[in-house]
């Protein structure tokens, strides 16, 4: 990751900056997972699937720092110590270095056709989120398909075109299926957390969409406590 910012970005400072965001990552799921179904669809070329998890990892960092920085939460993160100016312009190179990373490949094209296509969905999944758009657990689940599911049948369909030269709608439909899982959970951990903003913003996720229908005595304990700031707070 660190080499394609470096063939990329000319300036210094901001090279250092993007560096550190690179560092404080403790994972590279997408990057595995790309290469994992790379290798399982029956690819051989592991420095060109590695480079492809490269750019994708770097597409999900950016993500991440904008989606941060849109949610104004996360705030141990490094780009949320800074100034957001400087975030935001950090994140938009990374998105841009990371589509430049993939391009520059010269491989498929329907990799980057499928890329540009689940990125889009991404980002209209986070607009959906931002404005707080689900009414229905339905609308929710569209939103989180969207929003995260997305990302991951970005890596995976990605490293199944490598190897295979074609488009796999089972494992586009079972990576959408396990972003709504993901965002599932983490929600649910948020809701227990008084470090993000859910609660603050009310929004309308899957689990406060669900306990809204008050189908029983806990769930209308829990919808009252997340409704009363102070009670909430002073629970955790």
């Amino acid at each position: 990751m660190k080499e394609i910012v470096k063939q990329n970005i000319f300036n210094e400072d901001l090279s250092q900056l993007l560096y550190s965001f690179i560092d404080s990552k403790e994972t590279f799921s997408f990057a595995e997972s790309a290469i994992l179904h790379y290798v399982v669809f029956g690819g051989e070329n592991l420095d060109v699937a590695t480079r492809l998890g490269a750019g994708i990892e770097i597409l999900i960092l950016s993500s991440d720092i904008m989606d941060d920085l849109e949610d104004e939460d996360n705030h141990h993160a490094l780009w949320m110590k800074i100034n957001r100016s400087e975030s935001l312009n950090a994140a938009l190179s990374l998105y841009t270095v990371g589509l430049t990373s993939i391009y520059s490949l010269n491989i498929n094209p329907l990799i980057f056709k499928y890329v540009l296509r689940y990125v889009n969905e991404a980002m209209q999944g986070q607009h959906d989120d931002i404005t707080n758009k689900s009414k229905t657990e339905d609308e929710s689940l569209e939103v989180i398909r969207l929003k995260c599911g997305s990302l991951i049948a970005l890596a995976n369909v990605a490293g199944v075109l490598l190897a295979t030269g074609e488009y796999n709608e089972t494992v586009e439909r079972y990576s959408y299926y396990k972003g709504i899982i993901a965002q599932i959970s983490g929600d649910y951990h948020v809701l227990l957390s008084g470090k993000r903003s859910d609660i603050e913003k009310k929004k309308q996720t899957l689990i406060y969409l669900y306990l809204k229908r008050l189908f029983n005595n806990a769930s209308e304990e829990l919808l009252y406590l997340f409704s009363h700031k102070d009670l909430y707070y002073k629970a955790l």
